[in-house]
């Protein structure tokens, strides 16, 4: 069966915090586990928006990879390129909120099955007929074997003329911030599509706003920059300084963790549908809107029509 999408990266057991203004380093509660992976959040919810969609990674032969792989499955992703490693455990990832909404990680990746992730699990004949490879940024910072993995991905993915679409997803807790921003410039001579955060757009270009600091990358490679502004929407700049912006969704968040990466996945879908940017930004903006207002970071639309359903009821900020 020939892909839409198909992505790469870690696979993550997730643990948030049950009270916001708690941080790790005290004792109390947390949910979970629950199935994350920022990679992993996209291609399951792109399978579940129905596009065919494939993984490629590492999860440990314990209960917590099992229960990746599990849900992965139930939500229609083709995982027969994930290995189940005896000798490592699956990635972790705790999450703590403090009162302002901003968010705290500790992660355990670099010693995880995530980063047994290699060159030589690329095969590239998984590439035939897929339209779209998608790639996080998180999955690089992890450690030179995913690096490699994800830019010989990216490479075989341009060489056959499969679009690119890339979210750098900033982690420093994984890799710092000047090392972040070197392989971020380095790797977008290979990326069609950029999916970056305002904030990650202005600390990547070194201060600066954020439309300014897109319209400077269209140099380096991609064709078009899209920017997610949380609460404040979304807009795209692409070449012949086109720009395009839609208004977020008015919800009750919960839970922002994955809202991103639900993001992506919708965008993907548009952009695979051949709607107009402007409709693909408010279709993403309302998945990402349903996604905050649940618990879990693979929480998002169950479904194509959740989503138009928000878009044809729901109310946009800004929008009288």
């Amino acid at each position: 069966m020939n892909m839409d999408v198909i992505s790469l990266g870690e696979l993550i057991a997730e643990f948030v915090r049950v009270h916001r203004g708690v941080m790790h380093d005290v004792a109390d509660l947390y949910m979970g586990p629950f199935p994350s992976g920022a990679p992993a959040i996209t291609i399951d919810s792109a399978a579940r928006l129905g596009l065919n969609a494939g993984f490629i990674g590492v999860v440990g032969n314990d209960d917590f990879g099992h229960m990746i792989i599990n849900r992965l499955r139930r939500d229609g992703v083709d995982t027969l390129r994930v290995i189940i490693d005896n000798d490592s455990i699956t990635g972790l990832a705790f999450v703590a909120y403090d009162q302002s909404g901003s968010r705290r990680f500790v992660f355990n990746l670099k010693w995880s099955s995530s980063a047994k992730l290699t060159p030589s699990l690329i095969n590239p004949d998984y590439f035939t007929g897929v339209r779209v490879l998608h790639v996080s940024g998180s999955t690089m910072y992890i450690g030179k074997g995913p690096r490699d993995a994800c830019i010989k991905a990216m490479s075989e993915a341009r060489r056959r003329g499969v679009l690119v679409s890339y979210d750098p997803n900033v982690r420093v807790e994984l890799m710092s911030i000047n090392d972040t921003r070197e392989l971020f410039l380095n790797s977008l001579r290979l990326v069609n599509v950029l999916l970056i955060s305002e904030e990650e757009v202005n600390v990547l270009m070194g201060g600066g706003g954020a439309l300014e600091n897109a319209i400077k990358l269209l140099n380096k490679g991609p064709e078009i920059i899209v920017v997610k502004r949380g609460v404040n929407g979304s807009f795209a700049v692409s070449r012949g300084n086109q720009y395009h912006e839609e208004y977020a969704f008015e919800v009750n968040e919960v839970d922002p963790t994955g809202a991103g990466d639900v993001f992506n996945a919708a965008f993907i879908y548009g952009y695979l549908k051949g709607w107009g940017i402007n409709q693909i930004l408010k279709f993403a903006n309302a998945a990402a809107a349903i996604k905050v207002t649940r618990m879990g970071p693979m929480e998002g639309p169950g479904g194509i029509n959740e989503v138009l359903e928000l878009m044809r009821k729901g109310k946009q900020r800004g929008v009288k």
